[in-house]
């Protein structure tokens, strides 16, 4: 191979070689006063051996199957090796393995394209990957499915690829068997988005047999086979459906950005990954997803309140990782790894180059993080990894998408298609034989019987599980509560419910959380179990998920009678948990107008930098020394740069812009100069400049700052916000114009904005603390 150690970083200065070089070839002549035809000819000879050399080494590297992207730091013991290099899929993004081995992958084209694009186009597609010789490395490939939207994860099963694609869920067949699917099917639609990735992700496979997709907050509009509406809005949600599409159903909601996957727990809890659960600072979460629960963002609940059941205060998250684009996630399984890795979760981070293992605990409803390290990390800042799965072997495959990404990115404005991402592999050196079910408690091996026997879904079957209520087992008792949540009406609710209604009084708290999720599912109601639950309120305290899910019943209870007296009760917790829920039914119960401009048409993407931007950000960023980090706060501070106005740091400075405090976490030097001179080549997700149009004729452009029922506020510039009745809005656009000013670099001097990248380089999360 063609320089065997070149990394994603050379490659990456080879292209801004070749942009300095061009600079040199076009304008030496002029600046040498040899402006000839033949200077010029001279010129473009060399421009042109140039790219020949510049973009002939990276498709080497590509293609090369010694590629390694930098050098990865992992625990002692284990590897990592190439398992599939960009000669079989370039630009991979989510994958899953069928029942005989083979990977399937949806990946991208490398372009970042807006829906009108993808939708004329359809440029992206899934590969289907096969490892002939059992060497653990992949070595044939056919492409399963092309002319796809956005492909953002796929699900195998029962003989078939469910694939989420931006605007749909479908159902992808191959009847012959021959690698490519010769039968499409969309199942659910239709989804809002925009081209940025914040969209519909998925679907995973619960072990009730349903299967479970994300959707980000762009809206949705789901109709049946005739036509009929199922849901519409435009919340971020956790959907699930049967396999075939019918039974659609909302798990969970909220205004967070862009939920990516879910994995479940033994027990049937459900664990996913969020960004821009918060804006402000930026926070990228875990959760433990609740049935009925709504969640962050706070700026959007408001806004988005008509679509939710409110229990209460929005439910936190599990972990808040800051700013680092949590992405895919798995969860591992069985004891090859030791007993202390079973269990844990792997995490990838876009923006950070790595991914983290979680070990968590029980505690009360839910769970907390006992450890969290770094598991691999890339110095590489080209890595990606956007998906982690586990293998039939045990070993670990990381899919790292390369360096296309860049709508809605906060790691750069400029593309690099030509890093084309691969696949690794992950072992283990010392693993451990005893995986089998011989290890396995008799515990373990009841809790995957009785999820066997909910999706057989026989009377027989559900007998037994309704005799699994009664096991010693607490942790038994509450995996049958949860698995008996989407039991279809026509099964033996009414058998079933006693049990659970004395579980959710008397159970453990995870036991009354799912019992008590169920039965709201299932829309039971009995004043004596509602005088009872009320009077249990006081012991919720302290558990705000065991607190949602008894508010939730008394919501979905609809006892307004009993409500109303408890009230009056003098323990302060009833009085409030009742008020909260009669106030819910109240405001359901009324017909809530929709404003004409509900549905925010999409952000700008920004504008790529052009050529010229690109030599000049080149051009200024080779004339720049190194700075120093504390004169650069000051520059910051100050009036003359005027940062501060829109930027917090440390619970400093304004809050129009994105929170700065650990942007030296996940920007280069390179990227945070590009976003100070070209403020206008990419927007941070949540900062999207907006044009409203009034009916008095006028016209505002800024940032939504948040949405109110009947208002919207708008950030104007550093120091000016509005807020507009929304009966005044007659529409809303979106900009291509940040209100960050796009002129900074004559206004500082080149040492100050030396100092000042200094300063931003310096903020990470152990600097701010």
């Amino acid at each position: 191979m063609c320089c065997p150690g070149l990394t994603g970083a050379d490659r990456t200065d080879l292209m801004h070689a070749y942009s300095r070089l061009r600079i040199i070839c076009f304008a030496g002549p002029l600046l040498s006063g040899k402006s000839s035809l033949n200077s010029y000819g001279v010129f473009r000879m060399y421009l042109h051996l140039l790219i020949a050399v510049v973009f002939t080494l990276p498709m080497a590297f590509a293609y090369g199957e010694e590629f390694q992207p930098g050098d990865f730091q992992l625990p002692e013991g284990y590897t990592v090796e190439l398992a599939a290099s960009s000669a079989l899929v370039s630009h991979p993004m989510m994958a899953d393995f069928d029942d005989q081995g083979r990977l399937y992958v949806a990946a991208s084209a490398g372009e970042n394209l807006p829906r009108a694009e993808l939708e004329k186009r359809l440029p992206n597609f899934i590969r289907r990957l096969e490892d002939t010789n059992g060497d653990g490395i992949f070595d044939k490939a056919t492409t399963f499915a092309d002319r796809m939207t956005f492909p953002q994860g796929c699900l195998w099963l029962d003989g078939s690829l469910y694939v989420a694609s931006s605007g749909a869920i479908w159902k992808l067949t191959d009847t012959d068997d021959d690698g490519v699917a010769d039968v499409r099917k969309k199942i659910v639609g239709d989804f809002g988005y925009t081209g940025n990735a914040a969209d519909v992700h998925g679907p995973f496979l619960g072990p009730e047999g349903r299967i479970y997709w994300c959707e980000g907050r762009h809206g949705h509009e789901i109709r049946d086979a005739d036509g009929e509406l199922i849901s519409q809005g435009k919340a971020a949600r956790i959907f699930s459906s049967l396999p075939d599409g019918s039974d659609v159903q909302t798990f969970a909601t909220g205004g967070m950005d862009n939920p990516v996957e879910v994995v479940f727990t033994p027990e049937g809890d459900m664990l996913g990954t969020v960004n821009l659960m918060y804006s402000q600072p930026r926070g990228d979460c875990l959760v433990h997803w609740q049935y009925g629960g709504v969640y962050p963002r706070e700026d959007f609940a408001e806004s988005l309140g008509r679509e939710f059941v409110r229990t209460g205060p929005l439910l936190p998250e599990l972990h808040n990782f800051g700013h680092v684009a949590v992405s895919g996630l798995c969860r591992f399984q069985g004891n090859i790894w030791g007993p202390d890795t079973n269990g844990s979760l792997f995490i990838t981070q876009f923006n950070t180059n790595r991914i983290v293992q979680v070990r968590l605990k029980p505690n009360q409803t839910t769970y907390q993080v006992e450890k969290l390290d770094d598991f691999l990390v890339s110095s590489d800042k080209d890595f990606h990894p956007t998906d982690v799965l586990q293998a039939t072997d045990g070993s670990l495959l990381v899919i790292d998408t390369g360096g296309w990404f860049r709508i809605g990115c906060p790691q750069s404005g400029v593309a690099k298609a030509h890093i084309q991402g691969g696949i690794y592999r992950i072992r283990r050196s010392q693993t451990h034989q005893d995986t089998n079910d011989a290890t396995k408690t008799d515990e373990v091996k009841e809790i995957e019987r009785l999820w066997q026997l909910r999706r057989q879904e026989s009377n027989e079957s559900l007998g037994q599980l309704g005799d699994l209520l009664e096991s010693e087992s607490p942790r038994i008792r509450q995996t049958v509560a949860r698995a008996l949540l989407d039991l279809p009406p026509g099964q033996d609710r009414a058998q079933l419910a006693p049990r659970l209604l004395i579980m959710a009084l008397d159970g453990s708290p995870a036991e009354r959380r799912n019992a008590l999720a169920t039965l709201s599912h299932w829309g039971i109601r009995s004043d004596d179990f509602t005088k009872s639950l009320l009077a249990s309120l006081p012991q919720t305290k302290s558990d705000p998920l065991l607190q949602h899910a008894v508010i939730l019943f008394l919501i979905r209870g609809d006892r307004r009678d009993l409500l109303r007296q408890a009230v009056l009760d003098q323990d302060q917790t009833v009085s409030e948990g009742a008020s909260l829920a009669l106030a819910e039914l109240l405001r359901l119960s009324e017909k809530l107008p929709d404003s004409p401009w509900l549905e925010i048409p999409a952000a700008s993407m920004g504008e790529p930098l052009s050529q010229s931007q690109q030599e000049t950000l080149l051009k200024i960023e080779s004339e720049l020394a190194n700075g120093d980090s504390q004169r650069g706060r000051e520059v910051f501070f100050s009036t003359q740069a005027t940062c501060s106005k829109c930027h917090q740091i440390a619970d400093q400075g304004g809050q129009v812009g994105p929170n700065l405090s650990t942007i030296g976490q996940s920007r280069s030097r390179r990227d945070l100069l590009e976003s100070i001179l070209f403020p206008n080549a990419t927007f941070a997700r949540g900062f999207a400049p907006y044009v409203v149009a009034t009916s008095d004729g006028k016209t505002h452009s800024g940032i939504i700052l948040g949405e109110g029922t009947d208002h919207l506020r708008l950030g104007i510039d550093q120091e000016k916000s509005v807020t507009l009745p929304n009966a005044s809005i007659e529409a809303i656009r979106p900009s291509n114009t940040s209100i960050m000013p796009n002129d900074i670099q004559k206004t500082l001097s080149a040492e100050q904005l030396s100092d000042l990248l200094s300063y931003l380089q310096s903020l990470r999360p152990e600097a701010t603390r």
